[in-house]
């Protein structure tokens, strides 16, 4: 078995030479991130918590949650990419040093029954 060096972790793991040291020490612990590098690049690297052998699956990025087509935002941004110059009334409520605080009127027509 090869001996590695607290840089050669490092590096590997694309951290800090002291974090490696933190997570010896028990004063920092490593974000599920750099757990996934360490299992990828050690195969033999095992990780169990609470009883529970966890695997490189455990830590594969995950994909974020798809959104409804036919959210009510969508809607609203098809209908207020429709409105005209007129539609829209744009006032200055107050002015401040470094600020400007805005009033927006949208008329979107007649509402239908």
């Amino acid at each position: 078995m090869s001996k590695f060096t607290a840089q050669n972790i490092a590096d590997t793991l694309g951290i800090k030479r002291q974090m490696v040291y933190n997570y010896r020490d028990g004063k920092n612990a490593p974000s599920p991130e750099v757990i996934r590098r360490a299992m990828e690049a050690w195969p033999d690297f095992s990780l169990s918590y609470r009883g529970k052998v966890l695997t490189l699956h455990d830590f594969q990025k995950r994909k974020p949650a798809l959104v409804p087509e036919k959210a009510i935002q969508y809607e609203l941004w098809d209908v207020i990419k429709k409105l005209d110059s007129k539609s829209v009334q744009i006032e200055v409520l107050e002015r401040g040093a470094s600020s400007v605080q805005l009033g927006v009127t949208i008329n979107f027509g007649r509402r239908r029954k």
